[in-house]
């Protein structure tokens, strides 16, 4: 989770040009978009379903209305801060892979935090786990801290990668709704924003919807191809912009013409005579 994103960047700002600056505006465009979506869900958009009767233990219908909601709240929000970041912050020396460099920042930053949550949570198992370190809490709690621990460690290894993977799905698809967006602001067609905040609502909604239905190995399959796919379609329908020449490369020089004089001898000697 730490060292896609991170293996991604590197191979980016080496081998194009424009540096680490869309990558970093990505990455501010993520975090700009979650200072408005998180206190969104949590003091609008979750108190009104839980008005509706729609909390997130519900299942059924209820279940559905829940992921729908959530995911359009991701998707209009994300979407939003990536149609600001081309439309205003990126809209000088624009370039092929530049809606690329801005989704691996974006969904690159996202990846990272979440690794190192779960590197944090590694660091407390082990420390926790260590001879001795229960010792000063109170023996119901060191019981119910030892039960937490041995769950942790039995947890299959395929299912601990799932996380990582998930970050994959989640990046392929952060980098196609970054083609999507750019093709609407290059193109001044706001379907393509649309599509991808739908593409996002579709998205996020599944993933919350079936989490508690399918099997996480079955879910993330799903996600992946899902994920694949868009990424496929968004890049077919990629704009490919006409790469401009450096200011700091030297403009050819304009040919120069010459004049020659010509001598009456030469005049001469070139009239045709039969």
């Amino acid at each position: 989770m730490i060292g896609i994103p991170c293996l991604l960047v590197v191979i980016l700002v080496r081998r194009g040009n424009g540096g680490f600056r869309a990558i970093g505006i990505g990455l501010a465009g993520f975090v700009l978009s979650q200072v408005g979506h998180i206190p969104f869900n949590q003091f609008v958009l979750l108190p009104v379903l839980e008005g509706w009767g729609i909390g997130v233990e519900q299942s059924g219908w209820q279940l559905l209305v829940l992921g729908a909601a959530l995911g359009l709240s991701a998707g209009i929000f994300e979407e939003a801060a990536r149609y600001v970041a081309f439309r205003y912050w990126l809209v000088k020396n624009p370039n092929t892979m530049l809606p690329v460099k801005y989704g691996v920042g974006h969904g690159g930053i996202e990846a990272l935090l979440l690794g190192i949550l779960t590197l944090f949570a590694l660091i407390q198992v082990m420390t926790l786990g260590g001879e001795g370190s229960l010792s000063s809490f109170p023996p119901d709690q060191a019981e119910l801290i030892q039960a937490q621990i041995t769950a942790y460690w039995n947890v299959p290894w395929h299912q601990s990668l799932l996380g990582a993977w998930e970050r994959v799905s989640a990046l392929a698809f952060h980098i196609g709704a970054s083609l999507m967006v750019y093709k609407s602001v290059r193109g001044k067609n706001p379907v393509w924003l649309v599509i991808a905040i739908i593409g996002h609502a579709m998205f996020n909604a599944f993933a919350v919807i079936f989490s508690r239905q399918l099997d996480f190995v079955l879910l993330e399959s799903i996600l992946f191809v899902f994920a694949l796919g868009w990424l496929y379609w968004s890049w077919s329908v990629r704009v490919i912009e006409l790469e401009q020449p450096h200011l700091d490369q030297p403009l050819p020089e304009k040919p120069r013409l010459t004049t020659q004089r010509i001598t009456p001898e030469q005049l001469e000697e070139s009239r045709y005579d039969e």
